[in-house]
This record gives C-alpha cells, structure tokens and sequence, in this order.
C-alpha cells in the first residue's frame, strides 16, 4: 500500500509550496485594509480563483480543487470517503440552513460540488421521506433532529451541524492511523474546552453546557462536565500530554473574558500535529494532512478578511491568529 502512495505524495510535497508561508501571513496581517489583503492574495495561489463573484465562493473552489487534486492521488478507500463525506457535512450545513432558516428563500446557495451525497438529494430531504432515504445514517438522524428545533433556533442548528461533522471524522478518519486518530481527538478535545470556557464566563448551567459537547475527546462530555462544575477545567486540559500552553491559555482566558490566545493556541497545536513527522512518510496521512491544512489556512484567511474589514488592529489579529 505505502509504494502506491510514492507518486502521490511526491506531488503533495510539491503541492504544500502553494500553502501561504510565515512571510506572507506576515504582510497579510500587516496590510492597511481589506483591499490590500486582497492584492496581496491575488499574487498567490489563491490568484486562480479570484475571478469568482466573492471571496467566499473563491475559498469554496480552492477548498474545492484542493480536495479534487487529493481524490486523484489517493489509493486509500477511507480516505476518498472521508474527504467527500467531510465535503458533504459543509453542503449539507449551506442547504439546510438556507432552507430552515427562510435565508434567501428561493435564491442561489454558495455550495461545493457533490461529495458521496448529491446536493438535490440534500436538498429534497428536508421536505420528502422518500429522499431521506437515501441519506447516510448520520445525515438522516441529524436532518431529523433539525426538524424538531424551534424555527428560528440557529445556535440549535449549529450544535447538531457540529456534532455531525465530529461524527463524520470519527466514523471516516479515525482509522487511517493513530497520529490522525490524535488529531481527531484533540481538534474535539479543544472544542469541548472552548464551549466550557465561554459558558462559565456567561455562568451557564452545568447540564446546558453537557449538552453542547462533543463526545470523541480525550475527555468524555461527562468528565467536562464534571471539571467544569468544580471550576477545574485547566486541570482537565493540563493533563492531556501535548495541552500545556492550551492550559495557560485557557486560565487566562477565564480571567480575562477573552478567548483570542486560547483559539490560537489550540490551532497551533492543531497545525502542529499536521507537520511532516507526525505521520508515516508514505500513505494516505500526508494527503489527509494536506487537506486539513488547506481548510485551515482558509478558515484563517476568512477571520483575516473580515477583520480587516471590520477595522480590527493587528495587535488583535496576532492574538487570535496562529501565523505572522
């Protein structure tokens, strides 16, 4: 299996050069405004894609082309479905929002090429049983869950949207081997921590924040739970081997209301378990590294964005951002 991996990761090695570099997140975070990261952008990879109606639709076929290029590589069936299945959650998060929310009823979604799951079937689920059918388990148990919130409830939405995506990496990513099985459960871990920091700024119930959790951790939602109820959470997260600046983040975090540095420092160990070394040389890791890589880099460049257009100082984007 690894030496039918050589070509392709051959072409990954030569494929991370189109992945921003520490000098040019340097200027990007430095640039006057939103125009000037724009034109700054457009000398890069992302060029190609620039000719698209926004910036949003230009990161959905980057994010696109990205994960095309991997498919053609990768001789790993549980990597194909993961990524396409990971594509699914994101299409099936733009269609069903769109349609349950009322947002631009009638009118065109931004949405990614079909994955295992085409995006009609997505779409006439939401009103047919017959079409519900032919969804995965997870995708019909969540639609279901969906149509059971109160109209209107998009923080509701938004919770089940993410437990399917933490579902869905569970299920197709967990096996591929245990540095991407750490990494699955640390991308959870953080999150579970994130939502326990802010309810306990906002003095949320011990059960209401159980609820919002992710099961997948290296923590069960109960042992959170139960840390978040004693005030321990730093402890929690101190205890998890590659969590010692997350922990410092995170007490300072709960101090000061403010949850910029811990964001950052959660994506910079997330970055980090993405490096070469974290995974054998050969095999569908690297392609998978990639992958997360790019999406990453593009979730970075949309807070960029809209800081700049927000007027945010650079002081606060390095905060928050793991680059620069």
């Amino acid at each position: 299996m690894a030496e039918g991996f050589i070509y392709a990761n051959g072409r990954i090695s030569g494929e991370e050069t189109t992945l921003l570099d520490q000098r040019m997140w340097q200027m990007l975070i430095s640039a006057g405004d939103e125009e000037e990261v724009l034109r700054l952008l457009g000398d890069t990879w992302y060029g190609t894609f620039m000719q698209y109606r926004s910036m949003e639709e230009c990161f959905i076929r980057a994010m696109e082309s990205t994960e095309e290029e991997l498919l053609e590589l990768s001789e790993d069936e549980r990597l194909v479905r993961g990524i396409l299945h990971r594509r699914d959650v994101r299409n099936a998060r733009y269609i069903w929002k769109n349609i349950l929310s009322g947002e631009n009823a009638g009118g065109e979604i931004e949405i990614e090429r079909s994955g295992l799951v085409d995006t009609e079937i997505l779409k006439r689920a939401v009103t047919s049983d017959e079409a519900r059918e032919e969804l995965p388990a997870l995708f019909t148990r969540t639609l279901e869950d969906l149509l059971e919130l109160e109209e209107g409830d998009l923080s509701g939405f938004d919770r089940r949207m993410d437990l399917l995506a933490a579902e869905v990496e569970l299920e197709e990513l967990t096996d591929i081997n245990q540095g991407f099985r750490t990494f699955v459960k640390t991308h959870i871990e953080q999150k579970n921590v994130l939502i326990s920091g802010r309810c306990s700024a906002d003095q949320v119930s011990r059960q209401e924040m159980r609820d919002l959790l992710l099961p997948g951790g290296f923590h069960s939602p109960d042992e959170v739970a139960d840390a978040y109820q004693r005030g321990t959470l730093k402890d929690l997260i101190a205890e998890t081997p590659g969590f010692d600046e997350m922990a410092s983040a995170l007490g300072e975090a709960m101090e000061e209301g403010s949850f910029y540095r811990f964001e950052r420092e959660c994506d910079r160990r997330l970055l980090e378990l993405l490096q070469k070394g974290s995974f054998p040389v050969f095999g569908p890791s690297p392609l998978a590294a990639f992958v997360i890589r790019r999406e990453m880099e593009i979730n970075h460049l949309r807070l960029l964005l809209a800081a700049k257009s927000a007027g945010v100082s650079q002081d606060r984007l390095k905060s928050r951002l793991p680059r620069g």
